[in-house]
């Protein structure tokens, strides 16, 4: 993590395989679920911890994920 932000997710602490989701992007495969996060939707290097810009965590107050 360079300068307080994943580099793998660069930031958003999403899975970038899946953009979040946790489901498979990929149509070639059976597999139902993301490889990356294994369905979880959450970066698998940082874990989902990666810190969030103000803006993202205003949005996420207002859906209600506090």
């Amino acid at each position: 993590m360079g300068g307080g932000k994943c580099v793998h997710c660069k930031g958003s602490g999403e899975c970038p395989e899946c953009y979040g989701s946790g489901r498979n992007a990929h149509l070639n495969t059976s597999e139902e679920h993301c490889l990356g996060c294994k369905g979880t939707g959450m970066c698998p290097v940082c874990g989902g911890r990666a810190p969030k810009n103000p803006i993202t965590r205003l949005l996420l107050w207002i859906r209600g994920d506090r």
